[in-house]
């Protein structure tokens, strides 16, 4: 690691280097290996399982803009293409398909069905600790941003999402890419069609980022009052561009690009253009609630609490990681405010920060104040505001290199680049531990702040997730389960259980029973879910026993109970000569 400048005036932005990007792309192809390998041992949730289908129609569509026969934009071949799941939009299904239909189908390199359709997720995972690489590198220095890489991706429940054929870990880079574009436009023309180009890219792969034009806008303002007070206007002086040069550009292109490029993206808007955009709007403006348990409560419905993303964050970060995220956010927060109250000094240079500060902290705490609204759905967990999670990596570089600052004041050159990657390494490695041992079941991880996955047990928080942890059962029901059984799999779904099967995890001959079908079925696999405590009494009911034959457990809670129908007792012999 480079050493960084001294504390205090955390000075002028920096401009990465060539070394930068190398150790940047190094940790992201690293990263991106890690996923891959680990593919298979991250189970198939619902949403996953509808995207799986949804992608194979888009990719079919795309494909058939080869073809000369195909009347691809024909409303008919339109809709068989993206009618399933319109209510999001296509880049990442188009993506998805295309990478399992290319990469898998195709060409063959990838073996399994599972890790082709997931492939453009776990890439754009891990080329975001390339971007939050060089966004410590920006603000901070070389130390920071390798900090801020390592941080980000040894998140347990950010590394969990970053394996799926979902749009959170896309929509994370997304933000990401959106904001390094802004950054590097607020003083530089050439970016702003970057930005504008990245702003539709996002808005093509989740809603989230229509949040994020806003957030730079509020940066923006703060950025052009900076200097009004620095050089007693917006207008600059003449021959030189100001923040109103740079910030228009930005807007212009954001405006006109990003609708363009959503629009564009997406054939499905190109007829019943007005119905089908009313549709997609009002579906996410007044999405359904689901049950989620917090804090001991179950919440069906709003007003949720406002603590919601905070509280859990503080319990689902590892603790290392969070502890040096809060330092960093205390003195950037602290940076800001002195920048802010500082009276400007009449002809002296003045460092251009581009409100770097407020920048960090803004990005930081829009995911989450979204979510803290009481009537926004909160039944995704950390997975809503995942994307102010690489923006909290670097406030963690940064409170990293300030905790060596404070210990040894003197510390300079070689000595403080030692310290600086020794307390990385002690941040580092418990959060590495606890994603390798955990970061397979995401959303059951909790750090000691909770006691772990126990301890959230006894707080009532939930630590199950649409039926992804099925995976760890397969293999005893593969043993176990008699020809031709009948499974009642809870909350996996059909599209779930035939991509096991498709990829040689299920036996084909092990039959999906659908949902409500416990009374029907010899084998139940019930995912604990207070919500569901109703649908494991039928179980009980319909076998006549409350002891599971099988389980999967994380430090001694369970996550999954498998059911069998014991089978009727035999008759009793006939003596000779009959009854």
């Amino acid at each position: 690691m480079a050493s960084t400048s001294p504390m205090g005036p955390l000075g002028a932005l920096r401009r990465p280097a060539r070394l930068d990007h190398a150790i940047g792309l190094l940790l992201a192809a690293s990263y991106f290996a890690l996923l891959l390998g680990n593919s298979l041992d991250v189970g198939v949730p619902r949403d996953e399982s509808f995207y799986f289908h949804a992608a194979d129609r888009a990719g079919d569509w795309w494909l058939g803009l080869l073809d000369s026969e195909v009347a691809s934009f024909s409303p008919e071949e339109i809709k068989k293409g993206f009618a399933y799941n319109h209510e999001h939009p296509v880049l990442m299904k188009s993506l998805f398909g295309l990478s399992h239909h290319i990469l898998h189908d195709e060409l063959g390199w990838v073996q399994h069905h599972i890790t082709a359709y997931r492939i453009p997720t776990m890439l754009m995972a891990a080329l975001a600790l390339w971007l939050a690489h060089l966004l410590g590198v920006m603000i901070r220095g070389r130390a920071v941003g390798i900090c801020a890489a390592l941080c980000l991706a040894f998140m347990p429940r950010v590394f969990f999402h970053g394996h799926l054929a979902c749009f959170d870990a896309p929509v994370t880079f997304m933000t990401l890419l959106i904001a390094w574009c802004y950054l590097k436009a607020a003083r530089s023309r050439r970016w702003a069609i970057a930005a504008g180009l990245a702003l539709g890219l996002g808005l093509a792969t989740k809603l989230n980022t229509f949040f994020v034009p806003f957030t730079l806008l509020m940066v923006a303002i703060v950025d052009g009052w900076t200097w009004k007070r620095r050089h007693g206007a917006l207008r600059a002086p003449e021959g030189q561009r100001g923040p109103l040069t740079y910030y228009g550009c930005i807007a212009v292109s954001m405006i006109v690009l990003g609708p363009l490029v959503f629009f564009a993206h997406w054939p499905w808007l190109w007829y019943e253009t007005v119905d089908r955009l009313q549709f997609y709007v009002s579906f996410h403006a007044r999405h359904v609630h689901y049950p989620v348990d917090y804090l001991g409560h179950l919440y069906f419905r709003p007003p949720f609490p406002v603590h919601f993303p905070f509280v859990f964050s503080a319990l689902t970060i590892p603790v290392g990681i969070l502890i040096a995220g809060c330092v960093g956010l205390a003195v950037t927060a602290r940076s800001a405010w002195r920048q802010f109250k500082a009276a400007p000094e009449v002809g002296a240079a003045q460092v251009d920060r581009r409100s770097a500060e407020v920048f960090l902290l803004l990005c930081l705490a829009v995911p989450a104040l979204v979510i803290a609204l009481p009537y926004t759905p909160i039944f995704g967990g950390t997975k809503h505001w995942m994307p102010g999670m690489p923006f909290f990596a670097v406030l963690a570089g940064v409170g990293i290199e300030r905790i060596v600052r404070g210990i040894w004041p003197a510390a300079e050159g070689r000595g403080l680049t030692l310290r600086i990657a020794a307390l990385t390494g002690l941040v580092i490695a418990p959060a590495a531990w606890a994603t390798l041992a955990y970061g397979d079941h995401g959303p059951a991880y909790y750090n000691a702040l909770a006691g772990g996955p126990s301890g959230a047990a006894e707080l009532g928080m939930p630590r199950n997730f649409w039926g992804f942890s099925s995976v760890e059962v397969l293999d005893e029901l593969n043993e176990q389960a008699e020809e031709g059984a009948l499974v009642w799999w809870h909350n996996a779904t059909r599209g779930a259980t035939d991509a096991y099967q498709r990829d040689g995890l299920l036996r084909k001959d092990i039959r999906y029973t659908g949902d409500w079908t416990a009374p029907y079925s010899n084998w139940g696999v019930y995912h604990d879910h207070r919500e569901k405590l109703p649908e494991e009494l039928d179980v009980w009911r319909a076998y006549g026993t409350d002891w599971p034959v099988i389980g999967f457990f994380l430090d001694g809670v369970q996550i999954i109970g498998v059911y069998r129908r014991p089978a009727p007792p035999a008759a009793p012999p006939i003596p000779p000569g009959g009854r």
